[in-house]
């Protein structure tokens, strides 16, 4: 077992994901590295200040530009949006883990098979269609609709797009491109090489299924703990008995090691190929610290418990709470500076204006706006003014950093 005190496991989450001391990732190829390192980034199409994967990115990678991830989707294709934990942008090689899976049925199987007979019709239809053309939006299907609309996954949806949605669900068609948040879908044979596509056996039984995917988990945070947790959502099936198992097995064969934390009651976990990175924490020189602001889904908080026994910081994303309700604002960005989190900030880009808005920012308790953090603050926001395309930054009247 690793014993490690709390600012040691701070020190190693912010560390593996590449929010501590001098940014390790840069452009195109850190863009990718990153990915690799953490298996997923969960996607969100809320826009408000970028999007949550730029928003993830732009944290950790040198030079991103919005336009690389583009191109490494949709372009070069080295990574693909698809389901993992939700929807997510993962490397392309990583799709037949959720198209082909072994008996559990995955979660976009799941929505796939709830689809309606006006859906399952129109399907080969659109087969015809793509196997001459390179892409079609649902836009460019409704000549085919003999009704508008159809009830589909509890939602009104139109027919030409949920049977889109069907067949990407199966892995028959990817997202070729976007346009805004209009999804364009093509063959996924047309642009994936054969290996990727065709039918095979990933996963040996059932219970491996659950060991790669807890692996897989694990790695996105850093370190998890075995309980019930949201780090784990699109593992279909997934009760109590079968995740224990799963650390059980895991422990077992080395996978993974078990971590104590001064001061935690419960255990956690970390992939055991990363506890090199342990080694290379005790050694870390930082010049600087960093400001970083976070994006709501990033990586690092799938376990919102997680991070508050950990950082003391209590997070929530208040995009559904009621406005009445909410403490904050409804997209407010967690703060990281240094090795701690020390506040959330609420800022706002005005694409007509090419303004990039600082509308709040409140301190934690104890947390004091020092002109070093300031300084750190400024940093930050002016390259969030350079990631949101803006000209100018506008400090909105009462932003002042407060007490939370």
């Amino acid at each position: 077992m690793i014993k490690i005190t709390k600012e040691e496991a701070q020190a190693f989450l912010l560390y593996r994901q590449g929010l501590l001391g001098d940014k390790i990732f840069s452009g195109k190829m850190g863009i990718l590295d990153y990915i690799k390192r953490v298996g997923s980034i969960q996607f969100d199409p809320v826009d408000v200040c970028g999007i949550s994967p730029e928003i993830v990115l732009q944290a950790r990678v040198e030079n991103f530009d919005k336009q690389l991830l583009a191109v490494l989707l949709y372009k070069e294709r080295k990574l693909i949006d698809f389901f993992d934990k939700n929807l997510c942008i993962f490397p392309v090689e990583d799709l037949p883990m959720f198209v082909q899976k072994y008996a559990g049925i995955s979660y976009a199987e799941s929505m796939a098979r709830q689809s309606s007979d006006q859906v399952l019709k129109m399907i080969p239809k659109i087969r015809e269609i793509l196997v001459k053309e390179n892409f079609v939006f649902a836009k460019d299907l409704r000549h085919l609709e003999v009704e508008n609309i159809v009830w589909d996954w509890g939602a009104s949806s139109s027919v030409a797009r949920a049977a889109l949605e069907t067949m990407y669900f199966h892995g028959e068609l990817i997202i070729h491109h976007k346009t805004g948040r209009q999804k364009a879908y093509g063959l996924a044979e047309k642009f994936l090489s054969s290996k990727l596509i065709m039918s095979q056996q990933i996963f040996e039984s059932e219970a491996d299924y659950y060991q790669q995917l807890v692996l897989r988990r694990i790695g996105a945070v850093g370190l998890l703990w075995n309980k019930r947790s949201d780090a784990w959502l699109g593992i279909e099936n997934f009760k109590a008995q079968a995740r224990n198992q799963a650390f059980q097995e895991l422990l077992s064969s080395g996978a993974i090691s078990e971590v104590a934390v001064s001061g935690l009651t419960e255990r956690l976990y970390m992939k055991s190929a990363d506890k090199a990175l342990l080694t290379e924490l005790s050694a870390l020189t930082e010049n600087v610290s960093r400001v970083e602001f976070l994006a709501p889904l990033d990586s690092l908080l799938w376990d919102r418990n997680l991070i508050k026994e950990v950082f003391d910081f209590d997070y929530k994303w208040e995009i559904y709470t009621p406005k009445e309700k909410r403490k904050y604002g409804a997209y407010v960005l967690p703060v990281i500076y240094g090795r701690h989190f020390v506040g959330r900030v609420e800022i706002e880009r005005r694409t007509k204006e090419r303004v990039l808005a600082v509308k709040n920012f409140w301190l934690e308790e104890n947390e004091k706006f020092t002109p070093e953090l300031e300084q750190a603050f400024s940093t930050c926001v002016e390259r969030f003014k350079l990631f949101n395309a803006c000209e100018k930054i506008e400090y909105v009247k009462g932003w002042r950093a407060r007490s939370g």
